[in-house]
């Protein structure tokens, strides 16, 4: 049972309280509204090449390290944004502020919007994404969808997308492997 203590409203000299029982029922706090588990990174769902950097940072946090690339002109140059507690890194092209590209790590623990994650047998990718265009032991290229799937023993172990006719070196280096 809940004490309430009653006083007078006008102060005076020789204010007193008096404790008064509470005969109401108590309140009950009201129970917290069940809270969605955060869906995580969801590649081309809430992380996608073409977003706006600043969206992108504020969605992973505080970056690891950020290291800057040569291209092989000036305006290829690029900058690097690792989150190695994603296990992915941003990459955009100095002076732009989009994402040029996603490198997802092995340790990355989201997802594609698809529904595949690192660790897949590589016929789950086939099955969302169809025949790649050309495949060897360790890399299956889809050129015209931006992605490029690094493969161990037929694993997918890592991932490249890339924006559409992206400029940056490691999509012109994939294109020509």
């Amino acid at each position: 049972m809940q004490t309430v203590v009653a006083a007078e409203t006008k102060p005076t000299d020789k204010q007193t309280a008096a404790p008064v029982k509470n005969q109401a029922n108590p309140v009950k706090a009201p129970v917290p509204a069940e809270k969605k588990k955060p869906e995580g990174l969801v590649i081309g769902k809430n992380l996608k090449v073409g977003m706006p950097l600043q969206e992108a940072i504020k969605l992973l946090g505080i970056p690891g390290a950020i290291s800057t690339r040569r291209g092989t002109e000036s305006k290829f140059d690029s900058v690097s944004i690792k989150y190695v507690n994603h296990g992915i890194v941003l990459h955009a092209l100095n002076g732009k502020n989009k994402v040029e590209a996603l490198e997802m790590l092995p340790q990355f623990k989201g997802s594609f919007l698809e529904g595949i994650k690192m660790g897949v047998k590589f016929t789950a990718v086939i099955e969302k994404y169809g025949v790649p265009q050309t495949m060897n032991a360790s890399l299956a290229k889809y050129p015209d969808k931006g992605m490029y799937f690094s493969l161990k023993e037929n694993m997918l172990v890592a991932a490249h997308v890339f924006a559409k006719n992206s400029k940056i070196l490691s999509h012109q280096l994939y294109k020509n492997r």
